[in-house]
């Protein structure tokens, strides 16, 4: 056989050059030696803060959700603070609007019922900033102190999740037009009193499913930025979303709960405290979640979320 470039020589077994790494058109590759163990290509991040290893199940994803909680406890607590504010005072229930809308009617006449609308759309977009506020805040205080082992300051936090508060809020107010105006049209009075617990059983459960998916979507509009419905629902199919829909259930009832167990100006109060509490754990729950599924698409670290994270606006 005549000798050439493309000719293999024999020494007691096949012997295949190395491929040079910078020749695109190269056609030959390293081999394994008989024997050796073939190198895995992605290792677990068993130490990273936010990340579970893949296939941890739920203790891993526990163990991480207690680790952001127990190290940004004191960052989370001045957003805690300032979700309070829309929460408490700003947020009332929808058909309060239409009781006022008599007094709107004598104050500036026929002209005053076209503001209703208007008072209902400013109500749905005033009940998301809470969420908007906890989630931004955590993934930014969240991240930020996973990537650099120490906790940010509030300009940090601010400049990491500004450019990304809008349409953040827009998801949310969309979300929150779905799940605050369906108990305002689907009532006991007009569907019954036999379905009354039915319904109410219903519309917690629809609640629930809304915060757990637009948790996983916030992350995505946060950290992603171009991608969003299409991208959140293909993590939430690679995610295990039991943790994060028990958060998302202890936003949905407990509030709730504590108003009709206290009530008055009291229960008002506690309601608050409890409903910020909740939505902040929501968040964390939100966010190692979502690194749960980014984990599980391929290898991720807290350091590469903090680059996505704190990368330029794309022009």
């Amino acid at each position: 056989m005549d000798s050439g470039e493309g000719h293999m020589r024999m020494v007691q077994g096949p012997v295949v050059e190395a491929a040079d790494p910078w020749d695109p058109e190269s056609r030959t590759a390293e081999l394994n030696r008989p024997g050796e163990p073939v190198p895995p290509l992605d290792e677990p991040d068993t130490d990273d803060p936010i990340v579970p290893p893949r296939d941890a199940g739920l203790p891993g994803w526990f163990d991480r959700w207690r680790g952001v909680l127990r190290r940004c406890a004191p960052g989370l607590l001045p957003i805690g603070l300032i979700a309070a504010l829309p929460m408490h005072f700003f947020v009332g229930r929808v058909d309060d609007t239409v009781v006022a809308a008599p007094a709107l009617s004598d104050l500036l006449g026929g002209f005053g019922l076209l503001l209703l609308p208007l008072m209902w759309l400013a109500y749905f977009a005033v009940s998301a900033l809470p969420l908007v506020l906890a989630l931004a805040g955590t993934v930014a205080v969240a991240v930020a102190e996973a990537a650099s082992g120490a906790r940010p300051g509030p300009r940090r936090v601010w400049r990491l999740v500004a450019n990304r508060l809008r349409p953040l809020w827009l998801w949310f107010a969309a979300f929150s037009l779905l799940t605050q105006a369906l108990p305002l049209l689907l009532t006991a009075d007009r569907l019954g009193a036999a379905v009354a617990v039915p319904l109410a059983i219903g519309l917690g459960a629809l609640s629930t499913a809304v915060l757990t998916f637009i948790g996983v979507l916030g992350c995505v509009v946060l950290i992603e930025r171009e991608h969003g419905r299409r991208r959140a629902q293909h993590l939430c199919s690679r995610a295990r979303l039991g943790g994060l829909a028990a958060a998302a259930l202890g936003v949905t009832v407990l509030p709730r709960l504590t108003d009709a167990a206290w009530g008055g100006l009291a229960g008002g109060m506690a309601s608050t405290a409890v409903a910020v509490a909740t939505v902040l754990l929501w968040a964390i729950a939100a966010l190692v979640t979502y690194a749960q599924a980014r984990r599980a698409d391929s290898r991720v670290t807290s350091e590469s979320l903090f680059a996505e994270l704190s990368a330029p606006e794309p022009e």
